[in-house]
């Protein structure tokens, strides 16, 4: 499965719109499962697998974590994937 994702909308502070605004659908599912108490690594490769890219350990879905904790939308924290909102 290739999924195009378009870094370019992938900047500046994560909202609830603009989470609500993402594509592909994958990619929001990804976000929203962070929210609350994370996801495990488990969890997470799931999701990946299913939504976005054929492995968690794709070049595609490794250049996407990285990519969402440079800007600071996801961290790991205690084995867990958060996603964090921030205020503009």
């Amino acid at each position: 499965m290739k999924v195009e994702i378009d870094y370019s909308k992938l900047t500046g502070s994560l909202t609830m719109s603009k989470l609500l605004s993402l594509e592909p659908l994958g990619l929001r599912k990804l976000l929203k499962a962070g929210l609350r108490r994370g996801s495990t690594e488990e969890e997470m490769g799931v999701l990946v697998s299913t939504h976005l890219f054929s492995s968690p350990s794709s070049d595609e879905s490794i250049q996407l974590f990285g990519h969402l904790q440079e800007i600071g939308w996801i961290s790991l924290v205690q084995g867990r994937w958060k996603t964090h909102f921030r205020v503009p």
